[in-house]
């Protein structure tokens, strides 16, 4: 696997982590399937924009050398921030008719953090492991 590929298929470890805790969440808690069925549902607000967001950033990351991958996960998280709430401005407006701003930066805040929260784990391993990666491009 190449570095490139690594932080592309990096992209979908929030979701997978996501879906991981619900899962553990509804078992611990013996929840019904109507409880994992509805959270799954309703978190097509934050999920679709990720993964328009992931496929945009999958196709960037596409043959980058390491240094470029690197700086990319420090910048990635914050771009991610404001087009989540974009994407929410749109929700919020068109549903709901209402824009709260103070809401929005307290959001975009937060997917900005978490964020960074989830691309620490594979931003750890990139590091540890970058020279067990193939290259795409002779040192």
């Amino acid at each position: 696997m190449t570095q490139a590929r690594f932080f592309q298929v990096a992209l979908f470890f929030p979701f997978a982590a996501w879906c991981l805790a619900l899962l553990v969440f509804s078992l611990l808690n013996r929840e019904s399937n109507s409880f994992i069925l509805n959270n799954l549902y309703d978190a097509y607000r934050v999920f679709l924009p990720y993964f328009i967001f992931a496929a945009l950033t999958w196709k960037l990351a596409a043959r980058k050398p390491y240094r470029m991958l690197v700086l990319m996960a420090f910048v990635i998280p914050i771009i991610w921030g404001f087009f989540f709430t974009l994407c929410y401005i749109g929700h919020s407006y068109f549903k709901e008719g209402v824009i709260d701003w103070k809401v929005l930066c307290i959001m975009n805040f937060w997917a900005t953090v978490a964020a960074y929260l989830f691309e620490v784990i594979p931003y750890v391993i990139l590091l540890a492991f970058k020279n067990d990666f193939k290259s795409e491009f002779p040192v």
